[in-house]
């Protein structure tokens, strides 16, 4: 499942899909059906359009959906939607403690493979004590001078669309999985 909602993350046709991960066309096409509904009913943008209206999305989306019968135009838009918003809003962001061996290598990597693509930022949020009356407060990551009780956050700030899709998709049937097949 996890291959077809990442070729559904890239926007692959169900052609490519089924030959990517072997899986007939119909299955395929009835998954991506399936994920479009999910995202009509769960998704960010849940709309009912009013056939009066002009359509939100379909003069962006595209000659690839021409040929989706017209019961099914909605949720094409409502997938355009979707990735137009996951791709510039949806971000990630980890907290890692520097206590933790595991998590303050995982900073360290991080950071040291950041130095030329500038892709993440990097905080650091101290945390007083249990009888420290300060409040929490941040302050750039700086690796030569941590506090001990400190979480990094790491941000990315730049993230491929077909990704941030991939991440919303899958948080979201993580959470509310697809009904079953039709």
């Amino acid at each position: 499942m996890r291959r077809v909602i990442e070729c559904f993350a890239q926007n692959l046709t169900v052609r490519d899909a089924a030959i990517k991960t072997k899986i007939s066309e119909p299955a395929i096409a009835s998954i991506y059906m399936r994920v479009r509904v999910k995202l009509k009913t769960n998704g960010l943008v849940t709309f009912q359009p009013d056939p009066n209206s002009p359509p939100a999305a379909r003069p962006a989306w595209g000659p690839k959906h021409r040929g989706a019968p017209a019961e099914h135009h909605d949720l094409h838009e409502i997938e355009f939607l979707h990735r137009v918003l996951t791709a510039q809003q949806y971000r990630y962001v980890e907290r890692l403690s520097v206590a933790d061996p595991k998590q303050w290598d995982r900073v360290m990597r991080l950071y040291l493979s950041d130095r030329k693509t500038k892709r993440y930022t990097f905080t650091e949020l101290i945390r007083p004590g249990p009888h420290e009356l300060e409040p929490q407060n941040h302050r750039p990551f700086d690796p030569a001078d941590i506090y001990s009780k400190s979480i990094i956050l790491v941000n990315e700030r730049m993230i491929d669309g077909n990704a941030a899709f991939f991440r919303y998709l899958w948080g979201l049937l993580l959470k509310s999985p697809l009904d079953a097949g039709r």
